[in-house]
């Protein structure tokens, strides 16, 4: 199934690189003073970009000329329950089509494309391609934009990530997502406190309790993407995300990190996120252990900072927040709740 992380109370189990063969039911048994417990969970498996891509015909959008806009998303699971929605301004548009082709087992790309009269494209006028994809109780959401501009077009490509959930007499489900990131996993606790169901998850290394921290951005003229990773480190000496080209638009650096660097289970802990522009700046959440609503957050300025008065296994894993703007920039933090001497892997 993947791997095991042992606490005196706790099991996790860790899935990595999973597949939609990864959905079903999964089982845990355990005993306590001679007597046998079990738990299921209903392991649900999603896929969906962390940005999408929007594409305008003639590349540069001008004032009383028509139009088309391609508004895609690769690897898409499952398509039932998706949804995409054109809007011009705040207004939602009557083309809701689009074509899903299959690429991979289960996986599809999707694809829609708007015509639009010259009379609809005026200065400032702002077009957005929204992407919502229904799983269980949690609905994920997409968005990317672009503006009309006299002298070209100004793209605002936007990643949301939202998770909504409410209560159900259903048995207990989580969520867990395919790439784009490298790999995902999800757990499992088997005490009777566990972490909301139908969270975005990627692996704890269980056998180097360690954090580590990755970046990455995406100049959506290109499509070219760049990486970097490193080891997470406090601020003012991380890695930070890699920036837009010179002479182009403002540069920024995004970085990610945790205090202490390796959790404590019962003990405080912070995740903060932070850019750092010539101008303002805006960051996101994008993934996290469990529900955002399960950490106190506080964003001030150009950062974010997720608190824990109290660290739980539950709360390692992988944590990932994006710069919004024309240049999105995403970083990645793998971390680690230890339990002191209790920390062990089982292959």
């Amino acid at each position: 199934l993947g791997n095991i992380t042992s606490f005196p109370t706790h099991s996790i189990l860790h899935i990595s690189h999973a597949t939609v063969a990864t959905e079903g039911m999964k089982i845990c048994q355990g005993s306590c003073q001679g007597q046998q417990y079990q738990q299921t969970v209903e392991l649900k498996v999603y896929a969906l970009p962390d940005a999408l891509e929007l594409e305008a015909s003639p590349h540069a959008l001008r004032p009383g000329h028509p139009a088309s806009l391609r508004c895609s998303a690769p690897r898409v699971h499952p398509v039932p329950g998706l949804a995409l929605t054109w809007y011009r301004g705040h207004q939602a548009l009557e083309n809701t089509d689009f074509h899903a082709t299959e690429t991979d087992e289960e996986l599809y790309d999707i694809v829609s494309t708007l015509a639009v009269l010259e009379t609809e494209v005026a200065e400032g006028v702002e077009f957005r391609c929204e992407v919502t994809l229904s799983v269980g109780q949690e609905t994920f959401t997409r968005v990317a934009s672009v503006v009309v501009s006299a002298d070209a077009v100004m793209e605002q490509l936007v990643a949301v990530f939202t998770s909504t959930g409410s209560p159900s007499t259903a048995g207990p489900t989580t969520t867990t997502a395919l790439p784009p990131g490298p790999s995902v996993s999800t757990l499992g606790p088997t005490t009777a406190r566990q972490p909301d169901a139908g969270n975005t998850l990627e692996p704890a290394a269980a056998t180097k309790p360690t954090s580590t921290e990755s970046s990455a951005s995406w100049d959506f003229d290109t499509g070219s993407p760049t990486t970097s990773a490193a080891a997470a480190s406090p601020p003012g000496s991380g890695t930070t995300g890699t920036g837009p080209p010179l002479g182009t638009v403002p540069a920024c650096s995004l970085q990610i990190w945790s205090l202490p660097p390796t959790g404590t289970r019962g003990r405080a802990l912070r995740i903060e996120c932070r850019a750092q522009c010539t101008g303002n700046a805006t960051v996101r959440w994008l993934r996290t252990p469990v529900a955002l609503s399960q950490y106190r957050e506080e964003a001030a300025g150009s950062s974010s900072s997720l608190w824990l008065d109290s660290a739980e296994p539950w709360h390692q894993g992988h944590y990932q927040c994006i710069l919004l703007g024309r240049l999105a920039q995403v970083v990645s933090l793998e971390l680690t709740v230890v339990d002191g001497e209790w920390w062990s892997a089982v292959p």
